[in-house]
């Protein structure tokens, strides 16, 4: 149900964005309600309450894994290519960070079952999730338009909403949370999607120049491709792929780009039309390409 009503906010913004002008301030406290807001009150909320086990290992240490992956192709290609510095840290946001959560977790108990979930959980919270409140703070500081260097990315961090949430979801965790605050964290969390997925339908453009497209095609077949197909060799080549958590792991790494991880993007000063693309296409793409990897798991 989530999914659908991402879905068709996405496409509702994006058609009133073609009808209407949209005023930037609009947009602008849209990111900033999910950055500072939201993004804290789900991160609180789920890393808090999260726990481990040794089921826990494959779908995290495949999610860390598929995502060094992704940043590592991200970079050759950019130094091969030289494309700018806005541009690279944009990819290395969205093109490394998959939509595990809302429509990942959605997508697996569909296409693998209810046994799967799970895993899928594991590999969104303890991977994908936490990466953005460590690495997508780094990305943000570090490539961002802001003053260069490793002392103002550093104070940059720490004055990061959801990077100060996750450090106070991990005191929580030797905390009894009462359940009623879990709930209204919970309903806040619930409209990081919506609210992150309208923003990015009015940014969004069918149309872009050349020098967004080439590497949102790169990042894309990196994201969507070249690292699940790496995973299922490797699944195959241990004889694990039948293994609920591996196969589960290789679902949730064919992802289309994070819709948070856009906002966050964009609110950094990286390349907004790029990371817009990108989003909105490997969410429309993934539709296809998730059942499609699902046949050979």
């Amino acid at each position: 149900m989530v999914l659908i009503v991402v879905i068709v906010t996405f496409l509702a913004c994006w058609g009133l964005s073609r009808r209407w002008s949209i005023s930037d301030s609009w947009t602008a406290l849209a990111d900033r309600y999910v950055v500072t807001i939201a993004l804290p009150a789900v991160i609180i909320a789920k890393v808090s309450q999260v726990e481990l086990s040794r089921d826990s290992a494959v779908p995290l240490v495949a999610a860390w894994a598929s995502m060094a992956l992704c940043a590592a192709g991200v970079l050759v290609m950019g130094r091969i290519r030289s494309w700018s510095r806005p541009v690279i840290g944009a990819l290395m946001m969205v093109a490394v960070l998959g939509n595990t959560s809302f429509l990942g977790i959605g997508v697996v108990r569909s296409l693998l079952g209810e046994d799967h979930v799970a895993s899928a959980i594991t590999y969104d919270q303890l991977g994908t999730f936490l990466a953005l409140a460590t690495y997508g703070s780094w990305i943000a500081g570090t490539f961002g338009t802001a003053e260069r260097g490793w002392r103002p990315a550093l104070r940059r961090l720490f004055r990061f909403a959801p990077f100060l949430a996750l450090l106070l979801s991990i005191a929580l965790r030797s905390v009894d949370i009462p359940q009623w605050l879990l709930s209204v964290l919970n309903g806040v969390g619930l409209t990081v999607a919506p609210v992150a997925m309208g923003v990015l339908g009015t940014r969004f453009r069918l149309r872009v120049a050349r020098h967004v497209m080439e590497p949102a095609v790169s990042g894309l077949v990196i994201k969507m491709a070249v690292v699940p197909a790496g995973l299922l060799l490797v699944g195959l080549s241990r004889g694990q792929l039948g293994d609920l958590e591996w196969s589960t792991a290789v679902l949730q790494s064919g992802a289309p780009p994070m819709v948070t991880a856009g906002v966050v993007a964009v609110t950094a000063g990286l390349d907004e039309d790029l990371v817009s693309f990108m989003v909105g296409i490997g969410t429309l793409v993934s539709f296809l390409s998730l059942p499609l990897l699902s046949l050979a798991l």
